[in-house]
């Protein structure tokens, strides 16, 4: 056989050509590269190495999209006009994007800019994640989210206007901002009174804060109240006051007894826990 047996006929690569055309004609390439669009409109992001939220094409049906994942990337900057083109968009998923140091493989820190119209730009945002982001404080947010995951993050104060005006909120998720894998210097502040403007607010949790007490003026709306692994070692009538409506109540792990602890642990106090007989 001849030394150029193997080179293709023109023939061949006029095909093959015309066939790369097909492919690259407008319209042809999926929607919404390089994420993939998923069954109920849902387009699948996470583990791409992202370092900013895609801008689809113009004739991908943006409007139609209720359902965005983009965990587990290193976006590190949301901007004010990230989202404003998915005028349907509901659920939100931006964990594990710029983790605290403490949860960094390589424990780097990262801080989580957002910018003040990001998420204002969606009105019709019902359930946001931002867990594992190292962020301080909380975003401006649109009325119409019920479901907040805050937890693993950096934000260590609530007061009445970090989540002023969530009239809708019916799960709240505050979990691991203040414990032996995201340390800090003290514990979660919670003012008196920071939720009760909550007043649809149905499932709390607050596990894993290094909290000493059960923050006061909680919402008599809820139905789930979540705190264990703090150090809540005494209670009192007040504590749950006015929470008629509570079905759950988790304390688990808040007096431990360190002698087969698999992890950091403070030992309670001898006498303790203490609870009043009301």
């Amino acid at each position: 056989m001849g030394p150029c047996s193997g080179a293709l006929h023109p023939l061949s690569l006029l095909v093959q050509a015309a066939m790369l055309a097909v492919v690259l004609a407008p319209g042809a390439l999926p929607p919404f590269l390089p994420c993939e669009l998923q069954p109920h409109g849902l387009v699948d992001c996470k583990w791409l190495f992202l370092k900013s939220v895609p801008r689809f094409s113009a004739t991908a049906p943006r409007g139609n999209i209720p359902s965005l994942w983009l965990h587990s990337n290193r976006i590190h900057h949301l901007h004010d006009s990230d989202f404003v083109h998915l005028s349907g968009l509901r659920r939100l998923n931006l964990k594990w994007n710029c983790p605290p140091a403490g949860l960094s493989p390589m424990h780097f820190p990262c801080h989580m800019t957002i910018e003040p119209n990001t998420f204002l730009a969606v009105p019709t945002l019902e359930e946001l994640n931002l867990s594992y982001n190292g962020i301080s404080t909380v975003p401006a947010l649109p009325s119409s989210l019920t479901s907040l995951v805050l937890s693993r993050t950096n934000i260590l104060t609530l007061d009445p206007a970090s989540l002023a005006g969530l009239h809708a909120l019916r799960h709240l998720y505050l979990d691991g901002n203040c414990y032996y894998k995201n340390p800090c210097q003290e514990a979660l502040q919670v003012a008196p009174g920071a939720l009760l403007g909550l007043s649809n607010l149905t499932h709390l949790s607050l596990k894993y804060n290094n909290l000493t007490v059960v923050p006061r003026h909680l919402p008599p709306s809820l139905e789930s109240l979540l705190l264990s692994y703090n150090h809540i070692v005494t209670l009192v009538p007040d504590d749950l006051a006015n929470l008629t409506a509570l079905r759950v109540l988790d304390m688990g792990g808040n007096c431990r007894r360190c002698d087969h602890a698999r992890n950091p642990c403070r030992e309670c106090p001898k006498g303790f826990p203490k609870l009043h007989h009301d």
